[in-house]
């Protein structure tokens, strides 16, 4: 549509919001442009374009940027970017010990991250206001706009983003996790199985960047699978998608609890006992090398049972048991590649910060990208 047609009715205003949408959502992924360039990109008028420009700039939500390089024999012209500072988005992961929260600015840039321990018989209200109250307080000042907010939680969560099943954390199952988080923090949100963002973080700006279709498969005290296809979230009919943890036969559920035991310490926490165990096993111990080929070929067993179903193009190995490296890497490769046609490579994860929280944070701005003409509308009529 261009600046010169006006929607069904007439309504100019309708009008002007979505041309001043379009031009902020070119710029809020891209780079810096002219007035010039953003009239050609667009197709609307240079001075249509001037206009929202000059409306933007005065709502906070755009800055100048330097002059254009490009020698034109005049004046040289002024460079426009998105104002990543005009607000934040964050990221938030429950689990049953705590919420971890990462507020960034809105390129998911410029990071800070908090977490407040809990207690396994923490109500939900209890863990939602230790949640709100972390984001509340990694913003800059309490004017600070909050545009977006993405969780994630383990266990089954639907479209509407209401937990249907939480076997992690008691008393989670049927919180209407992204109500509440809108609600309370009075922005967009999104809830999301915990692996599902974290597959998404890798996607974005991990071990799996350019590649669309992905497993993520968690590796730490609980075992869980998030599955991306197209560059999105797969959750299926129910948000139960890549709960192979599930089925009995596999073993996941037990797998972990067998590899700590045979760390040979009882007074470490599970993730520091997983260590060990691997440690033990790359040290020639025998009894944790077997320990630790065993939990690898049960991994296996379920993640080729996932390759078969939707033949992925990675594999990408994370949660706190990834950082073992080859001595878990090498016995899953060898398992696959008798259990496929043809086992896609595995990658360890790229991510050193809480992957579920960063995953949240580029949720929301997926958020912020889809609802585009919304948050010019709030900002401009404030």
């Amino acid at each position: 549509m261009s600046d010169a047609e006006v929607p069904p009715g007439g309504d100019q205003s309708s009008l002007r919001h979505l041309n001043t949408s379009r031009v902020l959502h070119l710029l809020y992924d891209g780079v810096p442009l002219t007035i010039n360039a953003l009239s050609r990109v667009t197709g609307l008028s240079r001075p249509t374009v001037r206009g929202i420009a000059t409306a933007l700039l005065e709502a906070g939500l755009l800055k100048p940027d330097g002059q254009d390089t490009v020698r034109t024999g005049g004046r040289p012209a002024q460079r426009y970017a998105f104002d990543r500072s005009a607000g934040r988005l964050a990221g938030l992961r429950f689990d049953v010990d705590g919420v971890w929260a990462r507020v960034t600015d809105l390129a998911g840039e410029s990071a800070v991250t908090a977490h407040v321990p809990l207690l396994a018989e923490d109500t939900p209200e209890r863990r939602i206001d230790a949640a709100v109250a972390l984001v509340r307080e990694q913003l800059p000042t309490p004017e600070t706009p909050l545009w977006a907010v993405g969780a994630g939680t383990p266990g089954i969560v639907d479209s509407a983003g209401t937990v249907r099943l939480s076997v992690a954390i008691p008393g989670w199952t049927g919180v209407e996790l992204t109500r509440e988080l809108g609600e309370r923090l009075g922005c967009p949100a999104v809830t999301a199985k915990d692996t599902n963002l974290a597959a998404l973080a890798e996607h974005r700006i991990g071990a799996a960047q350019g590649t669309p279709d992905i497993l993520y498969v968690q590796m730490g005290s609980r075992l869980g699978v998030g599955v991306l296809v197209d560059g999105l979230p797969f959750t299926g009919r129910t948000g139960a998608a890549g709960e192979i943890g599930r089925h009995p036969e596999l073993g996941w559920q037990d797998a972990p609890a067998k590899l700590f035991a045979a760390s040979g310490s009882s007074r470490d926490s599970e993730e520091e006992a997983g260590a060990l165990a691997f440690a033990r096993a790359a040290h020639g111990d025998p009894e944790a090398r077997a320990a630790v080929d065993a939990y690898a070929r049960t991994l296996a067993n379920g993640i080729g049972a996932m390759v078969l179903a939707v033949d992925p193009r990675l594999i990408v190995l994370g949660g706190g048991l990834a950082k073992s490296g080859a001595v878990v890497l090498d016995p899953i490769r060898s398992r696959l590649a008798e259990i496929c046609y043809e086992a896609p490579p595995l990658a360890l994860t790229a991510l050193v910060d809480d992957v579920v929280s960063v995953g949240g944070v580029e949720a929301a701005r997926d958020l912020v990208r889809a609802g585009m003409r919304v948050t010019v509308d709030r900002v401009l009529n404030s």
